[in-house]
């Protein structure tokens, strides 16, 4: 074993402990909007319009092994960097194509009727949740590998809150693109 802190065991179990007091805790909890992201399936991204042309983009394939993820729009528009999932390259797409889609639209997140700043605090204190989460699904892996001691969360489980803190931050420039587009009016 490494002498390095991150690759001691005692250490990990620590800082998972730590985590989980946090997210169980009454200032976490209060914190936190809502839990209730929705009942649409996170994987299931809607692709926004190209900003440059109002085209839609296509999937496309670029690498096979390991599959590699790009979107990209029949004027050339596309995002700089492919993604090893589908859904994460429709989202980085959509990250920069904010302006033909409204956070009020999207299925997650209870946001329909909410202001661009009280829908912005509410991402904010979700985007904090998942980080807590994800950090205990990481941590638990590590430490349920290294000993057996706890359960080892799924890979879909981790990638579904991997997905959830992309549409959260989504979420997050869509409500900053419309409160400056509140302020040009």
């Amino acid at each position: 074993m490494s002498n390095q802190p991150g690759m001691d065991i005692g250490y990990l179990k620590e800082k998972r402990k730590q985590a989980l007091e946090e997210l169980h805790s009454d200032e976490h909890y209060d914190a936190t909007e809502t839990l209730a992201y929705g009942e649409h399936d996170p994987f299931d991204v809607p692709v926004c319009e190209c900003d440059k042309c109002g085209g839609k983009p296509s999937m496309t394939r670029i690498k096979e092994r390991p599959a590699r993820w790009l979107m990209v729009c029949s004027c050339g528009n596309q995002v700089k960097q492919a993604r090893r999932r589908p859904w994460e390259a429709a989202l980085d797409w959509n990250m920069v194509n904010l302006g033909t889609y409204s956070y009020t639209e999207m299925p997650l997140f209870g946001l329909a009727s909410l202001s661009p700043s009280d829908a912005h605090c509410r991402l904010v204190s979700i985007r904090a949740n998942l980080e807590l989460r994800r950090k205990i699904a990481g941590l638990s892996r590590v430490i349920g590998q290294r000993t057996g001691e706890v359960d080892i969360p799924g890979q879909k489980f981790q990638e579904r809150l991997d997905c959830y803190q992309h549409w959260c931050l989504w979420g997050l420039r869509l409500t900053k693109h419309a409160k400056k587009s509140e302020r040009k009016r």
